[in-house]
């Protein structure tokens, strides 16, 4: 809802790139200082007290690679900036290696209740070959050491469709779903070129898309089974435990975003920052967003709001359309009777939503709904 903000931190810094990553990531810790003298800054320029803020996400990169003093610096700079009286969620992404004692006590003083960590795979073989830093029991080490923290939300990452057998893959799944997780977010993988992997594998995914569709679904089964309930494609959790932050991105929220390569949304404008820490760096922060602005027309959030709800597994809210947007949703979408009718689409109430069957397939399926009405 455009009354509920959220804000998200950029943090570039690795320790590695791994070999799929096509992020905007920097490995030169050298530049710390710089990257967070330039953030802060802009934080200050940018700055709203007067927007609520219930969500916080710090992402990457790797927010748990950097050094402790300068975490504990945004994290006052912003709540000097930002009202987070209302803050119900703080999440930092982590991963395995970097998890130590030192990082998750800053975390856990500055009021972050959920940490995201990258384990990708638990076969250490495929994490080898994908340039990760951690193994599988260096990711047992740090969920334990989350857990002695107190950080009872947890989440893990996997992904679908690593160089890996079907069964390596469904391992994966059935072990994290045994773990003290409340969360699980399934990926698959993208492969872009450039990257190292994109060169390993000569541009070819390990498997067919049928394949990967067959391994999503049985991976939906099995996280089904312990307790992991599906609503959104990529993720899984516990009841109460979805992800606060990106629910309100895929109810078309509105959030402010900072750092390299970061994108907000803030009223009715989305801008976006210069992406390589190099340019973010060299851009003077009162013309970090000259260029990269731009205002979203009610038609253009209306089709987002679709867009983005339909990923949701409970769908978007018909009534709550027609309030927004002043449009009668099958009025402006000419083709949703058609997909209704055909079974891509279904009605539950006041709720529309893509099938259960039908959910790997959602992005050709929401295609078919924006694109076919205005050929």
């Amino acid at each position: 809802m455009k009354d509920n903000y959220s804000i998200y931190v950029h943090i570039p810094f690795c320790k590695a790139r791994c070999g799929y990553c096509a992020f905007s990531s920097c490995t030169d810790f050298d530049l710390q200082k710089r990257y967070f003298d330039k953030l802060f800054e802009e934080v200050d320029r940018y700055s709203d007290r007067s927007k609520k803020i219930y969500t916080l996400y710090l992402g990457g990169g790797t927010p748990s690679a950097v050094s402790i003093r300068y975490l504990d610096a945004l994290f006052a700079r912003l709540d000097n900036r930002f009202d987070l009286s209302q803050l119900v969620e703080a999440t930092a992404e982590c991963n395995p290696e970097s998890a130590t004692e030192e990082l998750l006590d800053c975390l856990k003083s500055n009021g972050v209740n959920r940490v995201s960590f990258g384990l990708q795979s638990v076969n250490d073989r495929t994490l080898k070959f994908i340039g990760r830093l951690h193994g599988y029991g260096d990711f047992l080490r740090a969920l334990d050491r989350a857990r002695a923290h107190g950080f009872g939300n947890v989440n893990a990452d996997l992904i679908l469709g690593l160089p890996e057998t079907r069964a390596d893959f469904l391992h994966s799944v059935q072990t994290v779903c045994d773990l003290p997780l409340r969360h699980v977010s399934l990926y698959a993988l993208e492969l872009h070129e450039g990257t190292t992997l994109y060169a390993r594998l000569q541009g070819q995914s390990p498997f067919s898309d049928d394949e990967q569709a067959d391994m999503y679904g049985e991976a939906a089964e099995i996280l089904a089974a312990k307790g992991f309930d599906r609503y959104e494609i990529s993720n899984f959790a516990h009841k109460g435990s979805e992800c606060k932050h990106n629910l309100n991105y895929w109810r078309e929220g509105r959030y402010f975003a900072f750092g390299a390569a970061a994108s907000g949304f803030v009223g009715d404008v989305r801008y976006t920052n210069p992406w390589s820490v190099s340019e973010y760096l060299a851009c003077p922060t009162e013309t970090l967003r000259d260029g990269a602005t731009e205002y979203v027309s009610r038609e253009e959030q209306a089709n987002e709001f679709a867009m983005l709800g339909l990923r949701l597994e409970s769908g978007v809210s018909l009534s709550e359309f027609a309030e927004r947007y002043g449009a009668d949703f099958r009025s402006f979408f000419k083709s949703a009777d058609r997909l209704i009718a055909e079974g891509y689409l279904v009605t539950d109430g006041d709720r529309l939503r893509v099938p259960a069957d039908k959910f790997y397939v959602v992005n050709s399926i929401l295609a078919e709904l924006w694109h076919s009405d205005r050929d």
